[in-house]
């Protein structure tokens, strides 16, 4: 299977290196076809170090995700290609594993599960709500509700592989204002299509984080994006948004029980303060926004 691999970056050279070495351990040479690097007008050696490792370096004609993806995708020559984002640490067993998903005509994209190299805390809490989302609905029919909250859970755009003909046919990457939330609106636009984006929650790569600092602004980021994401659902597929904003305020409201029944499950005491602070930023970044 021949692919073009594509990236979308903004001053990663803190990461890039790393992560750009272990692609090349995961991914054969001899299958990589083009590597193609958009990137949003870095102010580090982010282009010069993807240079060095062979990407032919292309600037984001506007900014963002959204754009700097679609731009990606217009120099894509293959059948198939694979998107790997700056701060992604790629599973050992990731080409074994995923891009033999496709063999499926029905499955447009596929990707694994990735989860935070810190605090330990965090890893824990992602590790355990997707075991959670994932059984819930096998376990016991009556939870099957559970299904569609967790129903975007692995579908990032940081270890994934696409029909390229698919997502061409759907009009691309979603054009959106905001950076955040891009491969959710393009999980509602693969099922609106009558395709699937199949996730294997077996294969698990490294999301590079600096912390749980680093967390907290990440998830008020995201909060202050929320409305724009939900619009963007309504717009782009007939579906409605697994959350809402009272979900989100409720959600809130019993996060510190839940952090401590999810810290003695887990037997990880910090999740007592990091779920209810997650929370708490989240929420914060939705009431904020306008």
């Amino acid at each position: 299977m021949k692919v073009d691999i594509v990236s979308w970056t903004r001053n990663g050279a803190k990461y890039l290196p790393k992560v750009l070495k272990r692609l090349e351990a995961v991914v054969p040479s001899e299958e990589v076809h083009r590597k193609i690097l958009v990137d949003d007008h870095s102010i580090d050696s982010t282009r010069e170090i993807a240079k060095d490792f062979g990407w032919e370096i292309y600037f984001n004609p506007s900014t963002g995700i959204s754009a700097g993806a679609n731009y990606a995708l217009s120099k894509v020559d293959c059948e198939y290609f694979m998107s790997i984002e700056q701060d992604l640490f790629l599973a050992e067993d990731w080409w074994q594993k995923i891009p033999p998903n496709l063999n499926n005509p029905k499955t447009a994209i596929a990707s694994g599960m990735r989860f935070a190299s810190e605090p330990r805390g965090l890893k824990k809490l992602q590790q355990y709500v997707a075991k959670k989302y994932r059984g819930e609905s096998i376990i016991s029919p009556w939870l099957r509700s559970r299904e569609m909250s967790a129903f975007t859970l692995g579908k990032t755009l940081d270890n994934t592989i696409y029909r390229t003909q698919i997502i061409r046919a759907i009009g691309g990457f979603p054009k959106m204002r905001v950076n955040a939330g891009v491969d959710t609106v393009l999980a509602y636009m693969i099922q609106d299509a009558g395709y699937e984006w199949r996730v294997d929650y077996n294969v698990q790569s490294i999301h590079l984080r600096e912390g749980l600092k680093h967390e907290l602004q990440h998830q008020y980021w995201y909060g202050t994006q929320l409305r724009e994401i939900w619009r963007q659902i309504r717009e782009k597929s007939t579906a409605e948004p697994p959350v809402t904003r009272f979900g989100v305020l409720s959600r809130l409201f019993i996060s510190p029980f839940t952090g401590i029944f999810v810290a003695l499950k887990t037997r990880e005491p910090t999740i007592t303060y990091i779920h209810p602070l997650i929370r708490f930023y989240y929420t914060k970044g939705l009431l904020t926004s306008q």
